[in-house]
Formats: C-alpha cells, sequence, structure tokens
C-alpha cells in the first residue's frame, strides 16, 4: 500500500513520535523512508543555540558575539555578517544533528532504506514538495513542533501539509 513514506521532524516530542511511526509503517510495508527536516529561519531559539556551541557543532566567532556602543558602521556591518554566518552555521548544525538522530531512530525501528533530506523555506510547502518529488504516499508529521508562538499566528505545518498533500497524511499526535 505504502511504497514511499516521508517523515518530517524538527526535533520535537511530536517529531520523535512521527520518527517512530514512519519507521514501524516503512517495516511493515518495506517501504522507503525519506525523513525530512526544515531549517529554521530567523534567530534560533536560544536552547538550540546554547545546544550547538556546547555540544562543539559550531565555532562562534569573536565578532558575532562582541557588542560595540559605538562602533563605525563599517565594523558594525562587519560584526552583523559575522553574526548571520554564525546563526547560519548553528541552524545548519542543529538541522544536520536533527537529521542523523533521526535516521538512527528509524533504522533502529525497523526501516530498511533511510534517506535524510535537508529543506529550506516554508515549512509546509517544503514537505509538501518533497512528497511530490519523491512520489511519496504518505506523508508522516508530528501535530506540533517547537514553534509555539508563531504557530498560533500562522497555523500549524501539520494542518497546511493535510491540506496542501496530494498524497495521504498521518499527524502523530
Amino acid at each position: 500500500m505504502f511504497e514511499k513514506i516521508i517523515v518530517a521532524t524538527d526535533g520535537s516530542d511530536c517529531g520523535n513520535r512521527a520518527i517512530a511511526t514512519a519507521a514501524d509503517m516503512a517495516a511493515k510495508y518495506d517501504a522507503e523512508l525519506f525523513v525530512a527536516h526544515v531549517l529554521m529561519h530567523g534567530a534560533s531559539p536560544e536552547s538550540l543555540r546554547r545546544m550547538a556551541e556546547v555540544e562543539h557543532l559550531v565555532d562562534v566567532h569573536p565578532l558575532a558575539s562582541a557588542t560595540f556602543d559605538t562602533r563605525p558602521a563599517i565594523a558594525m556591518s562587519v560584526a552583523d555578517m559575522e553574526r548571520g554566518r554564525t546563526e547560519h552555521a548553528v541552524i545548519e548544525a542543529i538541522g544536520k544533528k536533527v537529521l542523523e538522530r533521526a535516521v538512527d531512530a528509524a533504522e533502529k525501528g525497523g526501516a530498511k532504506t533511510v534517506t535524510a533530506i535537508t529543506l529550506d523555506g516554508d515549512p509546509a510547502e517544503k514537505i509538501v514538495d518533497a512528497a511530490r518529488d519523491h512520489n511519496a504516499n504518505l506523508i508522516v508529521l508530528g501535530s506540533r513542533g517547537l514553534s509555539g508562538f508563531k504557530r498560533l499566528l500562522m497555523g500549524s505545518v501539520s494542518q497546511k501539509v493535510s491540506q496542501l498533500a496530494e498524497c495521504a497524511c498521518l499527524i502523530v499526535h
């Protein structure tokens, strides 16, 4: 019934439950499993940034954290660029770690063929696009992720995916 399954995760508890469910289904249906993570945009949450620094996932450039009360415009531009590079490096490092853990969990959960996919852009649209691109028969994702307040303003990713998807969706609570 299901030959190709895509599961999206952000590393949250719901995302982890979605991985376990998708891995179980992939094992039962002998389906190919695609594990997707959409990179965060904007400033990463402080706890995730701290995790990236503690686990030495990124090197924090001294200018990225420096604060100067009075500095020439050029120094401000350099510091802002370094801060932007650091933020991007944190986001990519966290995404890589989330995917590594998800792939490992999927394989331990019985999935035989697991492929990691990194996506960038609007989460719901990119998940639906990835499902279409990989001819997935099923999209599995958690009901809630890490983005509390943002979800209230824009609607949940799972809700949007279920409306846009051309294939079956399973939302895991």
